[in-house]
């Protein structure tokens, strides 16, 4: 004769779907909560300049309390606009680690890719990724393809600003080696300008798929400052660098990076110009090297 679960396991299994479910939905709650006080951060670092006086806290902070020192990952090394324009843009970018540790002297990681501005609000592109560990050579790693979305209508240079210019971005990275992770980022983006002054601040969600890490959801950020003298030069700073996965976020423990930069615009003609990022990037804490050399160049055609 067929016997149905007992009541105890009834009532353990009972407890252990509820269980779930209240976990579930305490980490949505927190997640929320997380976006919003960070986001509003974010706004009024953008409006009152705090980010500078945040950052120069990290340098005087690192100083004085060294932090202790592991592997970490290399944060990402753009700062991305929400704003989107009918164009076309093919380019590079990277970063280059120098370091007196030969475990750390030498990294180096570079995108090449292109993309095309399918209407005044939506971005296309795709990128290749290419790899160099210290002491050794540049390897082809991942495909990646990103889409931006601009959520604010873009005003003309003549015209008042947007309070704040919001957008977003969505990219997956596949790898080359099947035996790898897939990755898939989202990014909040934002940008102001305010007189002279440029500021651009992405809020970034990892998550990695198809490795030991592929529960993790991971937080990270890029931020760029620059003060117009011209279209062609810009000088400024950029901050890149990584809070961990969220439930181990930490800042000494993960690679943070902050530096001066020139940025600008070198026009070819009405419709083709040249765009270039260079920055100097001091590591702020253990896991990071000491310096990087950080470069962006993409020609940008309007059509």
């Amino acid at each position: 004769m067929f016997r149905g679960p007992s009541e105890s396991l009834c009532r353990k299994l009972g407890s252990f779907k509820l269980n779930k479910i209240l976990e579930l939905e305490l980490f949505h709650c927190l997640s929320l909560l997380y976006s919003q006080i960070y986001g509003v951060a974010m706004l009024q670092f953008v409006r009152s300049g705090a980010i500078i006086r945040v950052l120069a806290f990290l340098f005087l902070w690192t100083a004085a309390f060294p932090f202790p020192s592991k592997a970490a990952e290399p944060p990402p090394f753009r700062a991305w606009w929400p704003i989107v324009n009918f164009e076309v843009e093919a380019g590079g970018r990277g970063f280059y680690a120098v370091d007196g540790d030969e475990t750390r002297d030498g990294e180096s990681k570079q995108r090449y890719g292109f993309g095309a501005g399918v209407s005044d609000w939506l971005f296309f592109e795709l990128e290749g990724e290419y790899q160099k560990a210290p002491g050794g050579s540049l390897e082809f790693q991942a495909y990646e393809v990103e889409s931006r979305i601009e959520l604010t209508k873009t005003k003309a240079f003549n015209e008042a600003p947007n309070p704040l210019d919001v957008g977003l971005l969505f990219g997956m990275s596949v790898p080359r080696n099947g035996g790898d992770a897939y990755e898939a980022e989202s990014r909040l983006l934002l940008y102001r300008r305010a007189g002279p002054w440029r500021s651009t601040g992405n809020i970034i969600i990892e998550k990695e798929f198809g490795n030991s890490r592929a529960g993790e959801v991971e937080f990270a950020y890029a931020g760029q400052l620059r003060y117009r003298l011209t279209r062609n030069i810009q000088p400024g700073f950029e901050a890149f660098g990584r809070f961990g996965p969220v439930d181990d976020l930490s800042i000494r423990d993960q690679q943070q990076k902050i530096g001066p930069g020139v940025f600008g615009f070198i026009e070819v003609n009405d419709d083709v110009a040249l765009k270039y990022e260079v920055s100097w990037l001091f590591g702020v804490t253990g896991p990071t090297p000491a310096h990087s050399l950080k470069w962006l160049v993409e020609f940008e055609y309007k059509y």
